[in-house]
C-alpha cells in the first residue's frame, strides 16, 4: 500500500512539474497571436503567470508609470533569467523557447523559436 502511495505522489508532482512549463510551447504562442489579431490582448500580468511567475521567465520589460510595461518576455523550459539561458546559448545548446512581445501592459505578438544572444537587445 505505502508503494502505491508513494508513486501516486511521484506521478503527482511530475504533472505538476511539467504543468507549470506547459504555457512554454506554439501553441501558446499561437493562441496569444489570436487574441490579440482579435484585439482581445492578454495582459502583461497573464502572461506572466501562464509561462510560470517571474521567477521562471526573463522578463526584459520596462514598466512605465500610467503605460505599464513594454518590452520582450522570454521564457524557456529549465531556465528562470536571461542569465540562464544566456549560458546554454554560450555551451553551443541549441535553446527553443517563447518570446512575447509586450506593450501598454498588452501582449501583442508571440513567437516560439530558438532564442539568440541578440534577442536580449
Amino acid at each position: 500500500m505505502k508503494k502505491i502511495v508513494s508513486l501516486a505522489l511521484v506521478i503527482v508532482m511530475l504533472v505538476c512539474v511539467l504543468a507549470s512549463c506547459g504555457n512554454i510551447s506554439e501553441s501558446y504562442a499561437k493562441k496569444i497571436n489570436e487574441a490579440a489579431a482579435n484585439k482581445e490582448h492578454y495582459t502583461y500580468s497573464q502572461v506572466i503567470e501562464d509561462l510560470g511567475g517571474k521567477e521562471k521567465v526573463a522578463d526584459l520589460t520596462i514598466s512605465v508609470p500610467v503605460v505599464g510595461a513594454s518590452g520582450t518576455v522570454i521564457a524557456v523550459k529549465g531556465c528562470s533569467s536571461w542569465d540562464d539561458i544566456k549560458a546554454k546559448i554560450d555551451a553551443g545548446e541549441t535553446v527553443k523557447g517563447i518570446v512575447v512581445v509586450v506593450a501598454a501592459d498588452k501582449a501583442i505578438s508571440a513567437e516560439y523559436r530558438e532564442i539568440s544572444a541578440s534577442d536580449k537587445k
